[in-house]
């Protein structure tokens, strides 16, 4: 019986999840355009606050801190470097106008995030159904903001719609055979899980101040400044608001 609420919520917080926030591909091209830049701003602030106060904080308090943070500086070079060598192949020249590899980074490093959620998931289950259900809960109403987005920052970076939805759909998937994996043999997980948190984290941070925050600097005008302040403001909230439920 258990086995079977593992199933359930790692489905629910992987597909449930995606499929929720792709309903914003129902909306008009024009407000699409209007909403995406908003959306970043959001993601800028649920990606700190999910990589500082969420993934890097278990990281620290459940292994070694220094080692913990040793991954996540690793994580943030090791990403520099995947970015570098996604440049060069798509690049021959020097004024090459590909200028970012969010969109891989990106469902890399989700994929990482929900192969622990998938963990999280099975461990709390294996603990008790109502406390399974209730970290259930909070995953899935975590992937909604998160997944939206992500699927905001990939069609910002210019990937169609339907590659948008796939990609997210596909990092999203993880979730399903690390809930499986993880109550089979969850004991000797336990020991890896706070390092690929950690890398995790390194990859949300460095997304968010490599690649978006550069974006937002774009627009100079105060209100603007507003805008996007009170945005990211905003999904760091949600983030803490989630954490604390």
């Amino acid at each position: 019986m258990v086995f079977v609420w593992i199933i359930v919520f790692s489905i629910l917080g992987s597909i449930g999840a995606i499929v929720t926030s792709a309903i914003f591909l129902l909306l008009k091209k024009k407000i699409q355009k209007t909403l995406i830049p908003y959306l970043v701003s959001y993601a800028v602030g649920t990606l700190l606050a999910s990589a500082l106060l969420g993934l890097l904080t278990q990281a620290v308090s459940r292994s070694d801190p220094l080692i913990a943070l040793y991954f996540l500086l690793g994580g943030i070079i090791l990403f520099f470097i995947f970015e570098k060598m996604i440049i060069w192949r798509h690049c021959h020249k020097e004024d090459c106008e590909f200028h970012s590899a969010t969109g891989p980074i990106l469902i890399v490093g989700d994929a990482f995030h929900n192969f622990i959620d998938g963990v999280i998931i099975a461990a709390s289950f294996l603990t008790s159904i109502h406390i399974g259900i209730a970290v259930g809960l909070s995953i899935i109403a975590h992937e909604i903001p998160q997944e939206l987005g992500d699927f905001a920052i990939l069609l910002d970076k210019g990937y169609s719609k339907k590659k948008a939805f796939l990609y997210n759909l596909l990092s999203s998937l993880t979730t399903i055979p690390a809930a499986i994996i993880g109550y089979f043999i969850l004991e000797s997980l336990n020991q890896i899980i706070p390092y690929v948190m950690a890398i995790s984290a390194a990859s949300f941070i460095y997304i968010a101040l490599s690649d978006l925050t550069p974006d937002l600097h774009q627009k100079t005008a105060i209100k603007d400044l507003g805008k996007q302040l009170l945005l990211v403001l905003s999904g760091v909230g949600t983030i803490i608001l989630i954490l604390s439920l």
